[in-house]
């Protein structure tokens, strides 16, 4: 769990029911709360379709949607399990759709930060365990426990 050790305020949400990437950015937004401005929904909803996040990691599609370090207050990270795979675009590839089952976003409040963080969460997800794990879970607690 190292890369997310860093970030205090952690939130978990299992079986979040969402059709598009947008309504899955606006709901994880919301759960961030206090966390952020009232910008960064819209803020990362932008930023997806500029910069899309989709990565296709076989089993489990993951998507790490988030908005720039001026959205954020104080920071924070929520992962999601959905209830059903929404379509994101594929990061380095927007031309090809990753069905998604396990959300990450982080809310962050600088660049430097942000480019570590988001890389170590990269690493942390390739194993195939945690992912599975994230991804099945049926409860934030069991969220959590496949992280520690």
């Amino acid at each position: 769990m190292s890369a997310l050790t860093d970030i205090p305020s952690q939130f978990f949400v299992a079986r979040l029911a969402a059709a598009t990437d947008r309504d899955v950015i606006m709901l994880l937004a919301k759960e961030l709360g206090d966390h952020v401005h009232a910008t960064f929904a819209e803020a990362a909803c932008a930023r997806e379709k500029r910069s899309p996040t989709g990565l296709p990691f076989g089993d489990v599609g993951v998507a790490i949607p988030h908005g720039e370090p001026e959205h954020v207050k104080t920071p924070a990270i929520v992962l999601a399990s959905l209830e059903k795979p929404v379509r994101f675009r594929q990061m380095g590839s927007p031309r090809t759709i990753v069905e998604v089952s396990l959300v990450v976003m982080p809310a962050l409040t600088a660049k430097e930060q942000a480019a570590a963080t988001l890389s170590g969460i990269i690493t942390l997800l390739q194993d195939a365990t945690i992912r599975a794990a994230l991804a099945n879970a049926t409860t934030a607690d069991e969220m959590r426990s496949a992280l520690a």
